[in-house]
Protein backbone atom coordinates (compact mmCIF):
# COMPACT_ATOMS: atom_id res chain seq x y z
CA UNK A 1 0.00 0.00 0.00
CA UNK A 2 1.64 3.53 -0.97
CA UNK A 3 1.76 6.56 1.05
CA UNK A 4 -1.48 8.30 -0.57
CA UNK A 5 -3.54 5.67 -0.26
CA UNK A 6 -2.55 5.16 3.28
CA UNK A 7 -3.30 8.85 4.29
CA UNK A 8 -6.64 8.57 2.36
CA UNK A 9 -7.95 5.66 4.29
CA UNK A 10 -6.56 7.54 7.45
CA UNK A 11 -8.57 10.50 6.84
CA UNK A 12 -11.80 8.11 6.19
CA UNK A 13 -11.13 7.01 9.70
CA UNK A 14 -11.17 10.48 11.62
CA UNK A 15 -13.89 11.33 9.55
CA UNK A 16 -15.81 7.58 10.54
CA UNK A 17 -14.83 8.51 14.03
CA UNK A 18 -16.01 12.05 13.73
CA UNK A 19 -19.58 10.65 12.50
CA UNK A 20 -19.49 8.00 15.42
CA UNK A 21 -19.19 10.83 18.32
CA UNK A 22 -21.74 12.75 16.59
CA UNK A 23 -24.44 10.14 16.23
CA UNK A 24 -23.58 9.27 20.15
CA UNK A 25 -24.33 12.76 21.11
CA UNK A 26 -27.84 12.98 19.17
CA UNK A 27 -28.66 9.86 20.69
CA UNK A 28 -27.83 11.19 24.16
CA UNK A 29 -29.75 14.95 23.10
CA UNK A 30 -32.41 13.09 22.06
CA UNK A 31 -34.75 12.61 25.14
CA UNK A 32 -34.35 16.13 25.42
CA UNK A 33 -35.47 16.97 22.35
CA UNK A 34 -38.88 14.88 22.76
CA UNK A 35 -39.56 16.16 26.06
CA UNK A 36 -38.76 19.50 24.55
CA UNK A 37 -41.32 18.52 21.92
CA UNK A 38 -44.20 17.31 23.96
CA UNK A 39 -44.40 20.49 25.96
CA UNK A 40 -44.19 22.19 22.76
CA UNK A 41 -47.52 20.26 21.69
CA UNK A 42 -49.25 20.54 24.64
CA UNK A 43 -48.71 24.44 24.55
CA UNK A 44 -50.34 24.32 21.22
CA UNK A 45 -53.33 22.61 22.44
CA UNK A 46 -54.27 25.09 25.15
CA UNK A 47 -53.32 28.05 23.08
CA UNK A 48 -55.82 26.13 20.29
CA UNK A 49 -58.70 25.79 22.97
CA UNK A 50 -58.71 29.05 24.33
CA UNK A 51 -58.64 30.02 20.94
CA UNK A 52 -61.75 28.02 19.74
CA UNK A 53 -63.39 29.33 23.05
CA UNK A 54 -63.04 32.54 21.89
CA UNK A 55 -64.06 32.31 19.11
CA UNK A 56 -67.65 30.70 19.88
CA UNK A 57 -67.81 33.45 22.47
CA UNK A 58 -67.42 36.05 19.73
CA UNK A 59 -69.67 34.37 17.81
CA UNK A 60 -72.51 33.90 20.21
CA UNK A 61 -72.01 37.57 21.41
CA UNK A 62 -73.01 38.66 17.40
CA UNK A 63 -76.01 36.21 17.48
CA UNK A 64 -77.25 37.66 20.42
CA UNK A 65 -76.69 41.05 18.85
CA UNK A 66 -78.45 40.10 16.16
CA UNK A 67 -81.67 38.97 17.57
CA UNK A 68 -81.93 42.15 20.06
CA UNK A 69 -82.12 44.14 16.41
CA UNK A 70 -84.75 41.69 15.10
CA UNK A 71 -86.37 41.78 18.51
CA UNK A 72 -86.20 45.74 18.81
CA UNK A 73 -87.67 45.85 15.13
CA UNK A 74 -84.44 48.23 13.84
CA UNK A 75 -83.13 45.84 11.81
CA UNK A 76 -83.19 47.37 7.98
CA UNK A 77 -85.10 46.48 5.10
CA UNK A 78 -83.60 44.08 2.32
Amino acid sequence: MDQDTRAEIDKLHGRVSDLKERVVNLEAQQPHINAALTRIEKNVEKVSSHISKGVWIVLGLFIVAVWKLVLNGKLPAV
